[in-house]
């Protein structure tokens, strides 16, 4: 994806006039009737020439964009037209039912597609303003670090590295914001001894450092409770707020402040998210430093376009945003439990503008375990539907028609819980149970559907090709429906009954194990494999059926590829490294304790407790020898560590030599630097594979997925039911009491 160098004006009236001359054409369009024929050709004809496209530099300019666009819009107007028209056939009330489930599935598929497109036209590339020469024109800036039960020493990471910010320190107040030491918890008897010793803990460490600690009487309103108590007790101009895992570099207030002192009316910068560590669904399946992050389709592809809509909004930390703003809706909003999108929404709707810096400069961490991942997302989808709900963003006074397609596309997204489980249900419900869902041919599938589909897929390489490979966003959402399903229908209950979960982080894992959350994804799985000799059956059974069954199998295969790629996810491989090695570059000398100049090497990655080197020649030492490792970050500061040799590796022409820090408590401050303070480190890594990947590629990789997913299955299941067994035999032990022989006689 190329970012457009044209005025943003410009670009803007091109895209409204766009929409108001495609929906009228579409309208008129998409009712033409056309023999099968004619539909096959034509659309076909499209999807081979959108593939074309794809490799022409017109198609990548701003009228290009809007042709190439306009036609996949297109191609999916002809779809729905027909489905809507000529495939909703009554049957009976069962069939009737489902068969509208899966429609209003498709729906909200399509109404999604469609709005996001209209949201990710033009990405914008904002600039970084520098900041003035003169310091008394700048802003004070409060750096709040909300924390709950985390483990202290993310805390400490974080504010420690808040303290090294390029800033001048008159300006700066930092704030450690701890809702895991509140009096409330300090006086509960279950969490007494534990806050007690946190609330000490951290105050020695705060006050050791120089800054602030805040620990408010009761824990209420959750994080945003927690930042609107610390706001009443601070005075700052601008408000950082970073999650306490959030560790930022130290350029982070030289890139943001300045857009605040350039534009008076702006709320709030927001900046990426930037994981060290992967998901549990990218350690899983062994994808992390292969294919691009889940969260990079969001905060390179869709966040940069979102701004050109002045939609970008508060995604809960790495954000500056200015006070006056926060205190004329009264400080971040509580209403739903994603208050930072919440908040975002009513400034927005006053008239206030954002920016988005898609530079990456906070390192944080991700959960460790599947059961982790979906407490956060259920969060997520269960706070944005609150915010459709309760707060309505289509109707909202204030907001731009933009704003409300943006803001509308976010929480209609999350009901893909609901969508991708109707999906994997559909052809599975016909084939074992002959629920009729879908009434078409396969002809008329080939003509219709099948375009459709591909059109959807060549959309989304268009605009995030270098973000997400191919079925990734459908295997991350498969993953997730089955257990965000019931989060959907709660909201849809009670819009106001969620309540605020917070994600663990820098959780260990001492050995591989399948998730307990695995269940109910293998049933439908096994459901699924079920549906293969049932369609066989039903070939030869039903032979007036052979396109439906036709249709449904090919469906099926989909359903399956995915799923089988998807097993690998639910398998919890072991995290025992207290601090996660990050990736890294570049040139490290390596001298002797006496000075003398050892050799040169490359940098492989790095952590807060030692680095990885790798290079082509003869080393020259020995475990546990001590050395003195020498490297410059980009911006040229210098870094001179003591280090040994932990491990030395030979992996054929290169040499791996694993080095451990010495002396890390006194070099605290000097190894966060290192570790956390270059920004250009995390640019490096998302800019490490920017091409677009082959399709056979990705294929290869869904079946070693697949593959690896079905032998940690096999594994897992074989220690769960042995664990089983084990209980079963336990409690029988324990409560069933059975007659011994002499028993018997007696």
């Amino acid at each position: 994806m190329k970012v457009l160098p044209v005025d943003v004006k410009q670009r803007k009236f091109t895209l409204y006039l766009f929409w108001i001359i495609s929906i009228v054409c579409f309208i008129y369009l998409s009712s033409i009737e056309l023999s099968l024929e004619q539909q096959a050709i034509l659309c076909w004809g499209l999807v081979a020439l959108l593939f074309i496209a794809n490799k022409i530099d017109f198609f990548h300019t701003l009228k290009g964009r809007v042709i190439y666009l306009a036609a996949i819009v297109f191609i999916s107007s002809r779809y729905i037209v027909w489905r809507t028209f000529d495939t909703l056939i009554y049957i009976s009330p069962v069939d009737f039912m489902m068969m509208a489930l899966v429609f209003f599935a498709e729906i909200q598929v399509t109404l999604v597609h469609l709005m996001s497109t209209f949201a990710n036209f033009f990405p914008l590339n904002r600039k970084i303003i520098a900041l003035p020469e003169d310091e008394s024109l700048l802003p004070t800036v409060d750096i709040f670090l909300p924390t709950y039960t985390e483990n202290t020493e993310i805390v400490e990471i974080t504010a420690t590295a808040c303290t090294l910010l390029d800033y001048p320190k008159d300006k700066m107040n930092i704030y450690i914001l701890d809702d895991g030491a509140t009096s409330q918890r300090r006086e509960n008897d279950k969490t007494a001894e534990e806050a007690c010793k946190r609330y000490s803990h951290l105050q020695i460490f705060a006050k050791k450092l120089g800054i602030h600690y805040i620990a408010r009487e009761k824990n209420e309103s959750a994080k945003a409770g927690n930042i609107n108590y610390a706001m009443a007790r601070s005075q700052g101009d601008l408000i950082l707020v970073l999650d306490c895992d959030h560790v930022p570099s130290k350029d982070f207030l030289a890139n943001t402040v300045g857009q605040f002192i350039h534009d008076k009316k702006l709320f709030l910068v927001q900046t990426p998210h930037f994981f060290i560590n992967p998901d549990p669904i990218e350690k899983g399946m062994g994808t992390f430093h292969k294919a691009p992050s889940e969260s990079e389709m969001f905060y390179r592809g869709e966040h940069p376009a979102l701004d050109f809509w002045n939609a970008s909004y508060f995604c809960g930390s790495a954000a500056l945003l200015r006070r006056t703003c926060l205190e004329e809706v009264g400080g971040i909003s509580g209403e739903t439990i994603t208050e930072d999108a919440e908040t975002s929404l009513k400034l927005h709707a006053k008239g206030y503008r954002s920016a988005y810096i898609s530079r990456p400069m906070v390192c944080g961490l991700s959960p460790e375990t599947f059961s982790d991942f979906i407490i956060q997302r259920t969060r997520w989808c269960q706070g944005m539907l609150q915010m459709g709900f309760l707060l309505n963003p289509l109707f909202l006074k204030g907001l731009t028609v933009a704003q409300r397609i943006c803001y509308s596309s976010f929480y209609l997204f999350w009901f893909f819980g609901f969508s991708r489980f109707i999906f994997f249900l559909a052809p599975t419900l016909f084939l074992l149970f002959g629920f009729q869902i879908y009434h078409a041919s396969s002809s008329q599938v080939m003509a219709y559907a099948v375009p459709h589909l591909v059109a959807g897929l060549l959309s989304t390489n268009f605009l995030f090709g270098k973000f997400r490979w191919p079925l990734f966003s459908e295997l991350y959402e498969s993953v997730q429906c089955i257990f965000l399903l019931p989060a959907v229908f709660g909201v849809i209950k009670n819009p106001r009954s969620p309540t605020f979960k917070i994600t663990p982080k820098g959780e260990q894992l001492n050995h591989d194990f399948l998730s307990p959350l695995a269940a109910p994804f293998y049933f439908m799985f096994c459901m699924m494999l079920a549906s293969i000799p049932a369609a066989i059956y039903r070939w030869f059974e039903s032979p007036l059926f052979q396109d439906v069954i036709l249709v449904c199998v090919a469906w099926l295969t989909l359903n399956l590829t995915i799923s089988l790629a998807s097993l690998g996810a639910f398998w919890e491989r072991h995290q025992i490294r207290h601090h996660h090695r990050a990736w890294a570059s570049g040139p490290v000398s390596v001298f002797s304790m006496s000075g003398e100049k050892i050799i040169d090497a490359d940098l492989e990655d790095l952590s807060l407790t030692g680095l990885g080197l790798h290079f082509s020649h003869q080393h020259p030492f020995d475990t546990d020898d001590r050395v003195t490792l020498q490297t410059l970050d980009s911006s040229g500061k210098q870094f001179n560590l003591i280090a040994k040799v932990k491990r030395i590796i030979d992996k054929g022409e290169l040499t791996y030599c694993g080095f451990e820090f010495c002396e890390q408590e006194n070099n605290f401050s000097t190894l966060v630097d290192l570790v956390y303070g270059d920004s250009q480190r995390w640019v490096d890594f998302w800019d490490r594979g920017n091409a677009r990947p082959n399709v056979m590629h990705v294929l290869y990789d869904f079946l070693r997925m697949g593959i690896n997913g079905i032998r940690h299955s096999y594994r897992g299941l074989i220690e769960y039911c042995t664990s089983y067994i084990k209980k079963a035999a336990v409690f029988i032990k324990q409560h069933i009491r059975i007659p011994n022989k002499h028993q018997n006689n007696a």
